[in-house]
């Protein structure tokens, strides 16, 4: 089972991120809907918590995560879980999600079921 995200950070009057969002709406609707679409920085300027944890600092930048659930007991013998991403790959910059687009929902997604 494939248990991955795709992150695509963004902000606005980003050129390269224009340009990839305009290269989105070509896709598929599966596969569109495969990203998820996340702003860098909040509204006082900083970082995002998720762009933080990721490392990431430049837009657009394209972030594979995998998701599992991680259990552990506590003193009292409860299993205690948590969703867990860990960053497997990632592409930075237009040029370079674009390129390797189709191949990184082959590979993380069901978004190409033939």
């Amino acid at each position: 089972m494939k248990n991955y995200k795709l992150y695509v950070f963004t902000q606005e009057e980003c050129a390269p991120c224009t340009r990839l969002k305009d290269h989105v709406k070509t896709l598929t609707e599966d596969e569109a809907a495969e990203l998820d679409f996340v702003p860098i920085k909040t509204p006082s300027g900083s970082r995002t918590a998720l762009a933080e944890k990721l490392s990431v600092d430049l837009t657009p930048t394209l972030v594979v995560v995998h998701e599992e659930v991680a259990c552990q007991l506590d003193d009292d013998g409860d299993e205690d879980c948590d969703y867990v991403e860990q960053s497997v790959e990632r592409f930075v910059g237009a040029k370079s999600i674009i390129e390797h687009l189709q191949a990184t929902l082959d590979a993380y997604t069901y978004s190409h079921t033939e």
